[in-house]
């Protein structure tokens, strides 16, 4: 039996394509650049949804967005499980939460916590059944005031707050030992809304993420 890996993110994950709002097609979106790498040993499972929070509740999009909510649900669909890959944070940065990145951090630890326990309490599963890979997610560009976009983030101060979630998210890594990647090392923004992803970055990225597991 192939490993399962399960992609869990935002629009990054997803595709979302700043063109035009489309969806980036299986050849570009780095879960399916990552399967068709690694397409003889691993099934990849693609879990993105547009606007997801790690645990912020956002009034416009009906409470359907909160990571932490969905996450137990997700994670019982899609077992069995041998990797399970989260990159979210990047709209937990918006000006209408104000969260800093330490505190975005801290609803990391919260969501792990909870998957921790119930990986171990409920599923019964050993500690290193399911082997968890964090993601810190790409910087917002220094555009993002002047994207369409802009509105909803704070221009510099949300720039400077995503740069520094790789540090964070790296002592929350360590303490629930599991694996960590920052995006930002292969992958950016692109120029076209300063917060998603380019093709050239889900190509790098797919391939980074190939490499590590």
């Amino acid at each position: 039996m192939k490993k399962r890996v399960v992609c869990f993110g935002d629009s990054n994950t997803w595709g979302y394509d700043p063109v035009d709002g489309s969806r980036y097609d299986e050849n570009t979106r780095w879960p399916m650049v990552l399967q068709k790498l690694r397409s003889e040993d691993v099934q990849v499972i693609e879990e993105g949804q547009n606007g997801r929070t790690i645990a912020c509740e956002d009034p416009w999009e009906w409470g359907t967005k909160k990571g932490i909510d969905y996450v137990i649900p997700m994670i019982e669909s899609h077992m069995p499980m041998d990797v399970l890959i989260i990159m979210l944070g990047s709209n937990d940065l918006k000006k209408k939460f104000g969260l800093p990145a330490p505190d975005i951090a801290g609803s990391l630890q919260n969501m792990l916590l909870k998957i921790r326990a119930h990986f171990k309490y409920h599923l019964n599963l050993p500690d290193d059944a399911v082997r968890i890979i964090v993601v810190a997610p790409p910087h917002l560009g220094e555009g993002i005031g002047d994207s369409y976009f802009g509105e909803f983030f704070d221009g510099k101060n949300a720039v400077e707050n995503s740069k520094k979630l790789a540090h964070w998210y790296k002592l929350v890594a360590d303490q629930f030992e599991c694996d960590f990647f920052d995006a930002a090392d292969v992958a950016y923004a692109g120029d076209v809304d300063s917060l998603h992803m380019t093709p050239e970055g889900h190509k790098a990225l797919g391939e980074a993420l190939a490499g590590l597991i």
